[in-house]
């Protein structure tokens, strides 16, 4: 059953819940990350960390609303961990709010923490167990029954508070009430609504940090809110099993310490883990292991509401506010065994050979190569290199490989360009310097980086990007001083804060422009010389024909005169 979803167009691929995820239940799959439900311990840690709000918890708040609308009596367990999450106000007031939005009665879960502490403190004295890990924290129990099933037989046999409280409420108010869980708890869902050993008795469950928003939502006022008192069992010592050391504290002060069992109350997902590692290996023998998920116990629950920050605080209020002595107790027949399982799932392992290949292909061929960085979520390369064989995560994942990829790739670019690319900060000083660049301004790369651009050219149209943050694009430009012609595109990167210089030289192209330039000059000269020598002949030409034209007129003339004269004689 799914309890959290991630949220596609909102995760960045930034990493952040598979490093801080301690089982790796999260894969990424379709260039996002998915979380494994059977991998999944539901500790909250991912959801804490992310910072893009990219996963979504899914719940049962429209559910409980529905049942308001349509009349049925809910009742409510409530953690004890409110003690401590709601701190600006008095604890009286706080349950006269919750019935004002409409619940039919309101109970602590603690009052079924009594029965528990009362079967922990059978067990212990009973001595026949050689550590005894509490089974109050479903995380924990997940944990066990999924990653340490070595330990199952260490697990104390007894149900959570929770599931008892439910088991309680349902005897008591019988099939015509939905009991609803409030809770700090991302894994209590899971646990009494799914569970086939504890489910059946809880209908729904919010997190504090849901109800604190519907409170906001009808404009409740906790501090307006007068004292309220109702009929219950008060839990007293009970009360602190939402902080951390707090079952060790109701034993103490339901029985001493008697039993001969040493107390070690462990707080923190990372810590707890460590702390089964080392029973697991046969380090700590007739001891009363008290494991809690969440750093502080409850009262820091990934769905409280309240900053990881304020934890401190919350716990002090839950010891102020609970009273140390044990209570006076009804005794009541409650089923509280539970048989632990183990559900560990049997995963495809490499062998070493399939892990050396896989590290080659993301660049880490010796194991001198191995940063174990931890970037990528897993803790080692040799992790990653796992994952990626059973297909949980990419090679392309591995931040180094892909720096040093891009590096060497951006190298090759900057190296074999035929452009000048010349890169500078605000102030102008020159952060890169290609080979190309290197030949055309004779300096090397070493030497410029080291320099200031003013200092091998003209700044003008840099100064200009930078003042205008504006790039300037095909703009031809020559330095005289190094015999270059270049057309120039500077350009403006907004958000690093540099500009960009890509420089090609048209050197060449110049040269051979004025060499046709010059050639077609001397054509056009040729020509017009021709033009001008045709003329000149033209016109000598022409005047030898009129001179010729006109002493041929002449004569014939005469001669139409002569023939004329004969005639008449």
């Amino acid at each position: 059953m799914a309890v959290i979803g991630f949220k596609k167009a909102q995760c960045r691929d930034c990493h952040k819940c598979v490093r801080l995820c301690p089982v790796k239940a999260i894969q990424r799959k379709d260039e996002r990350a998915q979380y494994i439900a059977s991998d999944c311990i539901l500790c909250g840690q991912c959801l804490e960390a992310c910072p893009h709000h990219a996963i979504q918890v899914f719940s049962d708040i429209d559910k409980v609303k529905k049942y308001i609308e349509d009349g049925e009596k809910i009742v409510i367990s409530l953690s004890p961990a409110y003690l401590g999450a709601f701190d600006r106000t008095e604890p009286g007031q706080f349950l006269e709010a919750l019935g004002g939005m409409g619940f039919y009665e309101i109970r602590e879960t603690a009052e079924a923490a009594i029965y528990i502490t009362n079967e922990y403190d059978r067990i212990l004295k009973e001595g026949k167990m050689d550590n005894m890990i509490t089974s109050a924290c479903p995380v924990i129990n997940t944990l066990v029954e999924k990653y340490y099933p070595e330990l199952i037989s260490m697990m104390a046999p007894v149900i959570s508070p929770i599931a008892a409280h439910g088991k309680m409420l349902r005897e008591e108010f019988g099939n015509d009430v939905k009991i609803v869980s409030i809770t700090p708890c991302l894994a209590e869902s899971v646990e009494v609504l799914h569970d086939e050993r504890t489910c059946g008795y809880i209908d729904a469950v919010i997190s504090f940090k849901e109800l604190i928003q519907w409170m906001d939502d009808l404009k409740i006022d906790v501090r307006k809110c007068r004292t309220h008192h109702h009929r219950r069992v008060n839990p007293k010592v009970n009360g602190m099993y939402a902080a951390e050391g707090g079952i060790i504290m109701a034993l103490r002060a339901k029985s001493g310490e008697q039993d001969g069992y040493k107390r070690i109350a462990v707080s923190g997902i990372k810590e707890c883990m460590d702390v089964l590692r080392c029973v697991s290996e046969g380090e700590l023998h007739h001891c009363l292991l008290e494991l809690e998920a969440c750093t502080s116990g409850c009262v820091n629950g990934p769905v409280s509401g309240k900053a990881s920050s304020e934890r401190f605080k919350s716990q002090m209020l839950v010891q102020d506010r609970t009273m140390k002595d044990f209570p006076e107790y009804e005794e009541k027949s409650l089923d509280l065994q539970k048989v632990f399982e183990g559900h560990q799932e049997k995963k495809a392992e490499p062998t070493e050979d399939q892990i050396r290949a896989i590290l080659a292909k993301f660049g880490k061929d010796t194991p001198e190569k191995e940063l174990n960085c931890g970037a990528c979520g897993y803790n080692t390369c040799r992790e990653k290199a796992v994952a990626v064989f059973r297909k949980r995560s990419d090679i392309d994942l591995c931040v180094n490989y892909m720096y040093e990829r891009i590096r060497s790739l951006s190298n090759v670019m900057m190296s074999v360009t035929p452009e000048m690319i010349i890169m500078v900060d605000k102030d102008l000083r020159i952060r890169e310097f290609n080979n190309a660049a290197e030949v055309a301004f004779n300096i090397s790369r070493d030497e410029a980086v080291e320099k200031y651009l003013y200092e091998i050219i003209d700044t003008e149209d840099f100064q200009e990007v930078f003042q205008n943050q504006r790039s300037i694009m095909n703009k031809k430009v020559v330095y005289k001083s190094y015999g270059l012609t270049t057309i120039q595109n500077i350009i403006y990167v907004r958000r690093q804060g540099i500009a960009i210089g890509f420089f090609r030289n048209i050197t060449d192209e110049e040269k051979e422009r004025a060499k046709q330039r010059r050639l077609r000059m001397e054509g056009v000269n040729i020509a017009q010389k021709v033009i001008d020598k045709q003329m000149m002949v033209a016109q000598e030409i022409a005047g030898l024909l009129g001179e010729t034209t006109a002493e041929t007129k002449m004569t014939l003339t005469k001669l139409r005169d002569s023939m004329l004269s004969e005639e008449d004689l």
